[in-house]
């Protein structure tokens, strides 16, 4: 069903029918619409209003958070790292990149939501695929050796976690650009060029849910601001700091709703 919620080419009215097939999805979606996120508190009672009020775009990324939401919950039990905590960083590199995109690509920000909300499900790969490696790398963290998580990964990991969610974007026949943005958010300025865009998306979103203190065992600090990423959008400071400033309230109102349904 994510595959679906992702393609840009699956229409509303589609989305809605899925999302209506599923109550316990019905029902987080209209708790999460109906949030002060999206400023429609109390007044959404149907996917056919949601729809009307929201627009497709908003919609898809409501679903697919709450499909994340139960990929990660999934992926909780017998690992050393808190899931949670990765989905939660996860909400706030989505809402960071999204709020970004509305400055510098604004018809981008929904799927900047998206490939943001998406970017580290590969870790949740990695925990089943090579649980050892991800022990390792946290007790290397804990031991002071913290050097950021792609350099942790080629010293004590199987495989990265951008490379386990590109394969597994593959795999689902998700869109080129959020295959990219998974495969290249730490590296953006190597995306192909046709989504580079989404990509230093998806990694400034990043740097700046670490900069407010959303982090996780792998990547417990924030890293410097890519500025290749920041000048090929055109980004300053301002901008980033303008985001950060109200990015807590923001997740605060989208993840009560997410997470605590």
């Amino acid at each position: 069903m994510l595959a679906l919620l992702c393609d840009p080419q699956v229409d509303g009215s589609e989305i809605a029918s899925l999302i209506a097939r599923q109550p316990s999805m019905y029902a987080r979606v209209l708790r999460v619409a109906n949030s002060s996120y999206y400023g429609h508190p109390r007044s959404i009672t149907t996917m056919e209003r949601a729809l009307l009020v929201l627009g497709r775009d908003a919609l898809r990324g409501i679903a697919a958070a709450t499909c994340f939401d139960r990929a990660m919950a999934r992926s909780m039990k017998g690992t050393a790292i808190d899931m949670q905590a990765v989905a939660r960083h996860s909400l706030t590199t989505a809402a960071a990149a999204e709020a970004l995109a509305t400055i510098a690509r604004r018809p981008m920000a929904s799927e900047a939501f998206i490939a943001g909300l998406l970017h580290n499900l590969g870790i949740a790969v990695q925990v089943h695929l090579d649980p050892r490696g991800i022990d390792a790398m946290i007790d290397a963290n804990r031991n002071g050796a913290a050097c950021g998580i792609r350099v942790l990964e080629s010293n004590h990991a199987m495989v990265g976690h951008e490379e386990c969610l590109a394969v597994v974007f593959e795999a689902w026949q998700m869109p080129d650009s959020l295959v990219a943005a998974a495969g290249h958010h730490h590296a953006p300025m190597n995306a192909p060029e046709p989504h580079r865009d989404l990509t230093a998306l998806v990694n400034l979103g990043a740097n700046l849910g670490l900069a407010i203190g959303r982090s996780y065992a792998l990547e417990p600090a924030p890293i410097e601001r890519h500025l290749p990423a920041m000048l090929w959008l055109g980004l300053t400071d301002e901008h980033l700091d303008a985001v950060a400033a109200q990015l807590p309230a923001r997740v605060a109102e989208l993840g009560s709703a997410l997470f605590d349904a």
